[in-house]
Order: C-alpha cells, then structure tokens, then sequence
C-alpha cells in the first residue's frame, strides 16, 4: 500500500473533525439506507438495526462534541479581525450560533444519558434554530464569494474583448478577432478554479435541508435527508482528507 496514503489516513483519522464526518456519514447512510428498505418493505429486522444505529451514532457524536462549542468561540475572535466586512460579520455570526447550537445540543445529550430531565423537544427546536441560522450565514458567505469570483472573471472577459483584434499588419488579419469566452465557457472557467467555494455551496445547500426539516418548514423525508446528510459528509471528509479543498477563511 501507498505509504503516503497510509499517512493520509492516519493524519485523517488523528482529527476529532475527521472522525466526526465519517461518524456522520455512517449516521446519515444508515438512514438513507432503512428508508429505503421500509419504503420497499423489506428487511424489517435490519431496518430496527439501522434506525437503532443511526440514533447511537446520533448520540455518540453529541459526546464527542462536548466543548466544542467552546472552540467556535475561540474562533469567532479571530474572524471578528477579517478586513473584509461581508466576511467578517458572516463568519462571526456563524460561529456564535454554531457555539449555541452545539451548546444546547450538550443540553439534549445530558437528557438523552438521563443525567438531567428536562423538555427535550424544546432543546431540540432551540439548537435546530441556531443551526438553520448558522448555515443561512455560511450560505450568504458563499453567495458572496461565488459573486466575487464571476465579477472577477467577467471583468477579466471584458478587457479580453476590447483587446481582441489580432495586432499583425499583414492584410488577412485584419477582420480576424481572438475567441472571447461566452457566458457559459466564463462559469466553467469560474468554478473549476473556485472549487472549495463551490464544494463548501453544495455542502451548505444539503445540510440546510436538515434543520428545515426539524423546524418543521419544510416535509423532507428521512430517506431525502439521508442523501442530503451523505452528500454533505462526504464533502465535509474531502476537505479535511486534502487542505486544498477547504474554504478560506473559515
């Protein structure tokens, strides 16, 4: 085997976010998975296996995440510093609701270990909320930076265009003009070497389906938010597997 994949996978699997996002993928392929089987009905003893995965592996990850939100804080010290004021304000905000959000989930977990009683649907909502409200402001970002990289491109078009005859004095030429790229060919060009700001958008868009959900705004299904939750994990894994992929700041 590929001693620098060896590497890979031991620097991976040495993250505590690394073996979050894998958790998770497990977590949200289990329930793709038992919807699936129900809706075919079929299986039934391996659809109470799964359900009864999915939800140990929902309350495993809230343990493991325990004081995480004290990390969040940490970082939205930092990010209040960003020079950009879009940046700045999204990047913060977001990570004062991801500490929230995780703060009242330690609330769910203690309640689900039984160690405190107290309404859990109501914590449930409240962390729910903070996690819509975090991602809608991961998404803004997005929005913003896709929005930077297609003016960046369409300004360098534009002065392509006012320079695109051919400088030759020979006669023949005189009528020809260089290839201008057309609105499509300037998308292409644009998310190919804006990858991570395009890889974090989809992410952004899978996992907002989640919350949604909890918050009842929206009907999706388990199996839906299932493919939604792989989707997103499966991105979450590729940029902590390779640093290239991830946006920055974040």
């Amino acid at each position: 085997m590929d001693v620098d994949f060896v590497s890979s996978i031991i620097k991976f699997n040495s993250q505590t976010a690394g073996r979050d996002k894998l958790f998770r993928l497990f977590q949200y392929g289990s329930k793709f998975v038992w919807w699936h089987l129900q809706s075919k009905g079929l299986y039934q003893d391996l659809i109470k296996t799964l359900k009864s995965l999915e939800s140990s592996i929902s309350t495993t990850r809230k343990l493991l995440r325990i004081g995480k939100s004290i990390d969040f804080i940490h970082s939205a010290l930092k990010t209040i510093h960003i020079s950009n004021a879009v940046l700045r304000l999204t990047l913060t905000l977001s990570k004062i609701n991801q500490a929230l959000y995780l703060m009242f989930d330690h609330v769910i977990w203690a309640a689900r270990a039984g160690l405190i009683n107290t309404d859990i649907p109501r914590w449930v909502r409240l962390s729910s909320k903070f996690w819509l409200f975090s991602i809608i402001l991961n998404l803004t970002r997005d929005l913003y930076d896709i929005w930077r990289a297609l003016m960046h491109e369409i300004k360098v078009r534009n002065s392509q265009a006012s320079k695109s005859h051919y400088m030759n004095g020979d006669s023949q030429y005189a009528g020809k003009t260089k290839h201008v790229r057309t609105d499509r060919e300037v998308v292409i060009k644009c998310v190919k070497e804006n990858v991570p700001i395009f890889l974090d958008f989809v992410k952004n868009v899978c996992d907002v389906v989640l919350p949604m959900s909890a918050l009842g705004h929206i009907n999706a299904s388990p199996g839906f938010q299932g493919f939604v939750g792989v989707v997103s994990s499966l991105i979450g894994i590729a940029t902590i597997w390779d640093p290239l992929l991830r946006l920055v700041p974040s």
